[in-house]
């Protein structure tokens, strides 16, 4: 997952350097540029990131590649993590390949697991275990070994293909969709809609989400758990440093836009820190740093602003200032329902997460660092 994160932030952050900039270190490669191109003796582990990648060398380890334009045309030993506008795998695969983007073109066998997400996906190699694909258009010519799981509008099938485990149809029209006997019998077609896909489900169950008992009452079973969750953590922290967020609400709560503001800059500032990395090279290295702190920040903010949102709400009712540990908690389920409703407003509820874990976060750069123009420290 971590690794997922790291390739999907650094595609749409990182801005490529004029020339291609290649760092060594052991036996892995960094690289970072404009049109970036592996090439030479084999490596250990790859991670590039640039406009147009090329990846023409042998990978013993693992790949991650990312950019508007990806090509693996040698193979990969291990794993291929690799996210791009256009995205074509020309070489073997040993192990898992994990691929996501517009269009995605596999040509050549992937060992293990394939898990795909894109607009118009080809798989013309064969798959040496399962296969989950989410794409609006599917052609698959080659031979998957294990199961497989597709969620999409139109499927296609080359006179080669062939499953040979079950086959899952996720489709508004499942009924719709025509599979030749040749690919997979009729007995081994589970059929279902669209909304029962979910790529985080059991892969067993063909990624089927667990629909038993689920409906309402599984929905907002699901919305009370998350708020204790939530609650626990915010009390558990509340608990820990009652004098820190005492500070930080009031500092809030007489100047929340300014919490915004500044909780918007610093976490600016780390995601714009990746433009720089890049760059320099070598600077590369620190990327995964800069993420994890605009991650944590954000995570931090988040917390942080739930206790806020849930005093400045009590103290709307008029209630005094949480003092015990008791009032603290309460405060902190308050603010926790309070941000899961807003969540569920059409349109505008990721907004308005958005801005409680902003505020949060400048709340936090606040209490340590007091920035800000003629102000005085205290």
């Amino acid at each position: 997952m971590f690794r997922t994160l790291i390739l999907f932030f650094v595609t749409l952050l990182a801005l490529p350097a004029s020339a291609q900039e290649v760092y060594r270190f052991g036996d892995d490669a960094y690289m970072a540029g404009d049109n970036v191109t592996l090439s030479g003796d084999p490596v250990d582990d790859a991670f590039i990131v640039g406009n147009t990648v090329v990846i023409s060398a042998p990978v013993g380890g693992s790949a991650h590649a990312g950019g508007r334009s990806v090509s693996i045309l040698a193979p990969v030993g291990q794993s291929l993590y690799a996210a791009g506008m256009n995205v074509n795998v020309a070489g073997g695969v040993g192990g898992d390949a994990q691929l996501a983007g517009d269009t995605v073109l596999i040509g050549d066998a992937i060992g293990g697991d394939l898990r795909v997400a894109a607009q118009r996906v080809e798989v013309n190699g064969a798959v040496g275990d399962s296969a989950l694909i989410a794409a609006e258009n599917i052609m698959l010519t080659g031979v998957i070994a294990g199961d497989a799981s597709f969620s999409s509008k139109n499927i296609g099938f080359g006179g080669d293909a062939r499953i040979d485990g079950k086959l899952f149809i996720y489709a508004d029209n499942p009924d719709d969709i025509v599979i030749p006997e040749t690919v997979v019998t009729a007995d081994r077609i589970e059929r279902h809609p669209t909304r029962a896909f979910d790529a985080g489900a059991d892969p067993d169950g063909g990624a089927t989400r667990d629909g038993a008992g689920y409906g309402w009452a599984g929905w907002l079973l699901d919305k009370i758990v998350g708020i204790l969750i939530l609650t626990v953590l915010v009390t558990l922290i509340a608990a820990i440093t009652p004098s820190f967020l005492l500070a930080l609400r009031l500092r809030t709560l007489e100047s929340p836009v300014r919490a915004l503001w500044i909780g918007f800059l610093t976490i600016s500032a780390l995601a714009g820190s990746l433009f720089l990395f890049a760059m320099t090279g070598v600077g590369i290295l620190l990327i995964p740093a800069s993420i994890v702190l605009a991650l944590l920040l954000g995570l931090a903010g988040y917390v942080i602003g739930t206790y806020i949102l849930g005093v400045g709400v009590m103290g709307l009712l008029n209630s005094p200032l949480p003092e015990t540990l008791v009032e603290r908690a309460l405060a902190a389920l308050v603010g926790a329902a309070a941000i899961t409703l807003l969540a569920l407003i059409p349109y505008i509820g990721w907004i308005a997460m958005l801005a409680v874990a902003i505020t949060g976060a400048g709340a936090l750069i606040i209490r340590w660092f007091a920035p800000g123009f003629y102000t005085e420290v205290r």
